[in-house]
C-alpha cells in the first residue's frame, strides 16, 4: 500500500479528503495532512528524520496531493521544492482553476495528475489508479536499475579508473539517477556495511538465519534515505549517497539493537570519485577486517586518514599457563577473564595472530586438563565441535567469548568433582618424586607435570600430607640414602649424587640434620667401619 500526503488550506476540504475518501480501496494510506506548502515541507522533514520503525519500510509518502492556491506557500512553489528535494514522490494537483498556465506549471514539475474542484470521486479514482501504476513502475525500475548497477559494480571492482572507462561512466549515470544527483556529478559519499562473523551466524548460531535476514532487510531499507546499498558479496554492501552517511549509519545501529553487535560500518567522511571505488573497497575491507579482529563488531569506523595502529596497552604480566590452570582448579572465573584478556593481547602482537593463539590454548587445555581426567572428558562436548566454532569466528570478541564459555564449563566441572580428584593429584606428585628423586627436582617442574601453578600445588600438597613438597623430597632421599648405606659399599660421594645431591657437603649436612649423625657415622654404627 502506498502512502499519500494531503495538503489543502481549507480545513473542511482537508477533513473530507482525509476521512471520507476511500483511500484504502484505491491502495493508499494517508501519511499526514498539512494546510500549506511550508507546513507540508516541515512534516516531510520530520518523517524523513524519524527514528521509529513502523510496519512500513518507507517513512516518506509516495504521493502528495496538494491544492494549488494556498497562503504562506502555494502549491506550485511547494511542488518545485518538493521535486528538487524528494524527486521520487509523485505530485497530484487539486485546483478550482482549469487554466492552461496552471497545467503548464504542473507539467514543469512533472506532476502525474491534475484534478479539478469540486472533487469527483470517480475522476479521483481514475487518476489515483494511474498514480499507483506510476509508483509501481518507478519502484520496479529503480530496483532493477539498482540490481544491474550492483552487478556491474561487482564486475568492475577489479579494474582501475582507466580500465573499462565506458562502463564506469554508465555506472556513474545510473548512480546519479537512482540517488537523484546531477548527471554531471562524479563523486559520492562512500561507506561499507558488513555482517560480521557471517560463517558463525550461518553455521553455528541457532537463530543466525533470522539475524542475517533482519540485517539484510535493514540495509536494503537504507534506499529510503536516498542511499544506494550495493550487494558486493554474502556479507558486505557498498554504500553510495549524495549526502553524508554518518547519521543514517548511527540510526541503523540504534534500530537494530541486538543485531547491531554483528554489524560494522566503515565510512569516508568526504566525497570520493566513483572511479576510486576499487581502491576504496580494498581499503575499507582491509581496515574493517583488522578492526573486527582486534575490537569486535558493532562499530562505526571513520576511514579517512586511518592507520592500522594497534592501541598501546600495558600488560600487567605474561599470561602464564600455570596461572590459568590454577584459576581453573580454584574456580576463579573473574581471574580467568583477566587472564584471557592478557593472553589475547600478547597473541595480537605475535605472528599468526589471535586465531592461532586460540587454537594453541584449546589444544593445550584438552591435552593437559581434559584428556588426563576422565570425569572432565565425559562431560565435555566433542573437541571437533569446539574447533568448528573457533574456525568460524572472525574476530577477537567472538573467539574470546567461545573460549571463556569453554573454560568456565571446565571450572564448573572441576568444582563439582569430589576431593578425591585433589588427592589424586597429590598422589601423582608423590609418585613423580619417588621415581625421580635422584634428579634435580624443582617446584616449577612438578607443578608443570600436574598442570598446576607452583603456589597452588604447594598449598594442596601441604593440606593433604601435612608436610611441604621440599620436606617430602628430602625424606624420600634420606630413606633411599639409608638403604644404600646399609645394603651397598658405595662411597658417600656417589650416594650423594645417586639421591639427587650434586654437592656431597650439602648432602652430608642435610643427612645429619635429618638423622642426627653424618652418613659415615651412620654406616660406622651399622658395620663398625666407615667409607669415604
Amino acid at each position: 500500500m502506498y502512502r499519500i500526503l494531503l495538503v489543502d488550506d481549507e480545513w473542511l476540504e482537508l477533513d473530507t479528503l482525509e476521512k471520507y475518501i476511500p483511500w484504502e480501496e484505491m491502495g493508499f494510506q494517508v501519511a499526514g495532512t498539512a494546510e500549506n506548502g511550508k507546513e507540508a515541507l516541515q512534516l516531510l522533514e520530520r518523517l524523513e528524520g524519524s527514528e521509529n520503525e513502523g510496519e512500513n519500510d518507507r517513512k516518506l509518502p509516495d504521493v502528495v496531493l496538494t491544492d494549488v492556491k494556498m497562503p504562506v506557500m502555494d502549491g506550485l512553489a511547494f511542488s518545485k521544492i518538493l521535486h528538487d528535494r524528494y524527486p521520487d514522490i509523485q505530485i497530484v494537483f487539486l485546483s478550482g482553476y482549469n487554466d492552461f498556465e496552471y497545467v503548464r506549471s504542473a507539467l514543469a514539475v512533472e506532476a502525474c495528475g491534475y484534478i479539478l474542484k469540486p472533487l469527483n470521486t470517480e475522476e479521483l479514482k481514475g487518476t489515483m489508479e494511474k498514480v499507483r501504476e506510476k509508483c509501481s513502475r518507478s519502484f520496479r525500475e529503480k530496483k532493477s536499475q539498482a540490481v544491474v548497477t550492483a552487478e556491474n559494480f561487482r564486475n568492475l571492482l577489479g579494474f582501475s579508473a582507466g580500465e573499462k572507462e565506458v562502463l564506469w561512466e554508465d555506472i556513474c549515470r545510473s548512480c546519479n539517477t537512482i540517488l537523484h544527483c546531477g548527471q554531471e556529478n562524479r563523486s559520492f559519499y562512500v561507506g561499507m556495511i558488513t555482517i560480521d562473523e557471517y560463517r558463525f551466524l550461518s553455521g553455528y548460531e541457532s537463530n543466525g538465519q533470522d539475524i542475517l535476514n533482519t540485517i539484510d532487510t535493514a540495509i536494503r531499507r537504507l534506499s529510503n534515505d536516498r542511499i544506494l546499498p550495493l550487494h558486493i558479496n554474502d556479507y558486505s554492501y557498498l554504500l553510495l549517497s549524495g549526502t553524508e552517511l554518518n547519521r543514517a549509519a548511527s540510526r541503523l545501529l540504534e534500530q537494530q539493537k541486538e543485531a547491531a553487535r554483528w554489524i560494522t560500518v566503515c565510512l569516508y567522511e568526504n566525497r570520493r570519485p566513483l572511479e576510486q571505488m576499487p581502491v576504496l573497497c580494498q581499503e575499507m575491507s582491509r581496515f574493517r577486517q583488522w578492526h573486527v579482529k582486534m575490537y569486535g563488531s558493532g562499530h562505526i569506523i571513520l576511514c579517512d586518514g586511518q592507520k592500522e595502529a594497534r592501541k598501546s596497552q600495558e600488560k600487567e604480566k605474561p599470561a602464564e599457563y600455570g596461572t590459568l590452570i590454577a584459576c581453573l582448579q580454584n574456580g576463579e572465573k573473574e581471574e580467568i577473564k583477566k587472564w584471557l584478556d592478557n593472553y589475547f593481547l600478547e597473541w595480537s602482537e605475535r605472528e599468526g595472530g589471535i586465531g592461532k593463539g586460540a587454537f594453541e590454548l584449546t589444544e593445550k587445555i584438552y591435552s593437559s586438563v581434559i584428556a588426563v581426567n576422565s570425569a572432565v572428558e565425559e562431560q565435555m562436548e566433542d573437541k571437533a565441535e569446539l574447533y568448528g566454532l573457533l574456525s568460524a569466528a572472525e574476530g577477537i570478541s567472538l573467539l574470546r567469548e567461545i573460549l571463556e564459555q569453554f573454560l568456565e564449563k571446565i571450572t564448573d566441572i572441576l568444582s563439582g568433582l569430589s576431593g578425591d580428584r585433589r588427592l589424586e593429584i597429590v598422589n601423582r606428585v608423590r609418585q613423580i618424586i619417588e621415581k625421580e628423586y635422584s634428579e634435580p627436582l624443582t617446584m616449577e617442574y612438578l607443578a608443570e607435570k600436574v598442570y598446576m601453578s607452583p603456589n597452588y600445588l604447594r598449598t594442596l600438597f601441604k593440606d593433604y600430607t601435612g608436610e611441604t613438597i621440599l620436606e617430602y623430597i628430602t625424606r624420600i632421599r634420606m630413606e633411599r640414602s639409608v638403604v644404600l648405606l646399609k645394603e651397598t659399599n658405595m662411597r658417600v660421594n656417589d650416594i650423594s649424587k645417586k639421591v639427587g645431591y650434586e654437592n656431597p657437603s650439602h648432602y652430608c649436612a642435610v643427612f645429619r640434620k635429618q638423622m642426627g649423625v653424618t652418613p659415615n657415622q651412620f654406616r660406622s654404627k651399622l658395620t663398625g667401619k666407615g667409607a669415604l
